[in-house]
């Protein structure tokens, strides 16, 4: 959405199946070598590893900087533009040195733990909601933690909020970014209904089916075994 204010999302992008993550194909490809290095490309997204992270951003002292520092520099030249990537909470240690810092902002997003938590089951990622949401808890500490040590400006977006309340919610983000987003900007690109919760009962069900139903097959290898 923020693209249409201006802001270059890169010239590729990774595209799944049934949507454009509009994350820019570059930026991927360079944190998810980034992680490879750390050994933590495979479970960045299941557990989280602090320690990763420092090794992450002590890369910086160990490898060739020349594709990273070309990257940067073919953002810059594209004008004002947009970074989004789930690793990011990893890699941006990394990447802080290569940018300066009153350059940039942070926006960090958000959901409520039941959304994300039916979002996760839907995609067969299985797990209880207090994992899901000590994994969500610990991923933010870390992020907010960096945004102080930096003392970077930050921008919090609560997903819920914007998609339930879109007028007042694009209102701020207007403010913040001196933009004129509107709801039919954000309705171009969010393929479901606004102003209800992303998943509903519907959702909750099949969820907790999926939970259940392996959480079953679980607790019956565990007897085999």
């Amino acid at each position: 959405m923020l693209s249409k204010l201006g802001y270059w999302k890169g010239d590729l992008t990774c595209k799944k199946v049934d949507y454009d993550t509009h994350e820019n194909s570059g930026l991927v490809f360079l944190n998810d070598l980034l992680l490879k290095k750390v050994d933590y490309d495979k479970n960045y997204s299941v557990f989280v590893n602090p320690e990763k992270v420092i090794e992450v951003e002590q890369l910086f002292y160990k490898i060739n900087l020349e594709p990273f520092k070309e990257f940067v520099d073919n953002c810059e030249q594209s004008g004002p533009w947009i970074w989004k990537d789930p690793r990011l909470w990893v890699t941006f240690p990394f990447w802080v040195h290569l940018l300066a810092k009153d350059s940039f902002h942070v926006v960090f997003v958000d959901r409520s733990i039941s959304q994300r938590w039916i979002s996760e089951l839907l995609r067969r990622n299985v797990q209880t909601i207090d994992y899901c949401k000590q994994y969500n808890f610990q991923v933010e500490k870390i992020i907010k933690n960096f945004i102080t040590h930096y003392n970077l400006n930050c921008y919090d977006v609560f997903f819920d909020d914007l998609i339930q309340y879109p007028e007042v919610n694009l209102a701020k983000c207007n403010l913040f970014f001196e933009g004129d987003l509107t709801v039919e900007n954000l309705q171009a690109i969010y393929n479901k209904p606004l102003y209800k919760k992303t998943h509903a009962k519907k959702n909750l069900f099949l969820a907790v089916i999926i939970f259940l139903m392996n959480y079953r097959e679980r607790l019956k290898k565990y007897n085999e075994g």
